[in-house]
């Protein structure tokens, strides 16, 4: 009876042994299974942001150099520096009475008025190195545009005319061209036509910076001759 009782409790024993075992086996099986399972629905989630980031790395952000140069081009003429000016000036007219006798008639005078110079950026060209990342503008220098005399400031200081050499009416005007032409002389010497070019230069930037994406690129401005 005793041999029997423990051949029965060895029994159980083993029998207690297989159940912690299958059940050990089980919960083994099941957490790896739940790990695949999780891994396989987190894969389309990572594909896709995959895609999205291939998506994003493939896009070219690129500028519409037409669109600038349109803007540029409808500018027309425009005006980038203006010198003023008050100037006296002397205006002389020679004359030989009977060949021989000279006589001499002018008068001082001043005006004041203004000297402009500007570029037309009609003639404006740019271009665009997608490698380099740099949008290249090429257009004319500056140039005179227009010489104006305030007529109403017109003074005489002095005047000197003989019976036989008088001052007309047609001296004044010959004399109002000679002061646009020492005005202008004045207004180049000054350097109007360099202060003029940086004017442009940086308003050209300026209007360029304003566009979408121009920020990924350098601008160069360059001053050519371009044939008229």
């Amino acid at each position: 009876m005793k041999d029997f009782l423990k051949d029965k409790k060895t029994v159980l024993n083993y029998i207690y042994i297989a159940v912690i075992f299958v059940s050990v086996l089980v919960m083994i099986i099941l957490g790896l299974n739940f790990k695949s399972t999780r891994k396989e629905q987190t894969v389309p989630e990572t594909a896709t942001e995959k895609v999205e980031l291939e998506k994003k790395e493939n896009v070219k952000i690129t500028v519409n150099v037409e669109t600038i140069k349109d803007g540029l081009n409808n500018m027309g003429t425009l005006i980038t520096q203006e010198y003023y000016f008050s100037q006296i000036a002397t205006y002389t007219k020679d004359k030989k009475i009977l060949n021989f006798i000279n006589s001499t008639a002018g008068f001082t005078y001043s005006y004041d008025g203004s000297v402009t110079a500007g570029i037309d950026f009609e003639k404006v060209e740019i271009k665009k190195d997608e490698n380099a990342k740099m949008i290249i503008v090429e257009l004319p220098h500056s140039s005179i545009q227009t010489v104006n005399i305030d007529t109403s400031t017109f003074k005489v200081y002095s005047e000197k005319e003989s019976l036989w050499n008088k001052i007309k009416l047609e001296d004044y005007n010959l004399s109002l061209g000679e002061f646009e032409e020492a005005a202008k002389k004045k207004a180049l010497d000054n350097g109007i036509l360099d202060k003029s070019d940086e004017q442009a230069k940086t308003l050209i930037v300026n209007f360029i910076q304003n566009f979408p994406n121009v920020s990924d690129y350098g601008i160069e401005v360059k001053f050519i001759k371009i044939n008229q």
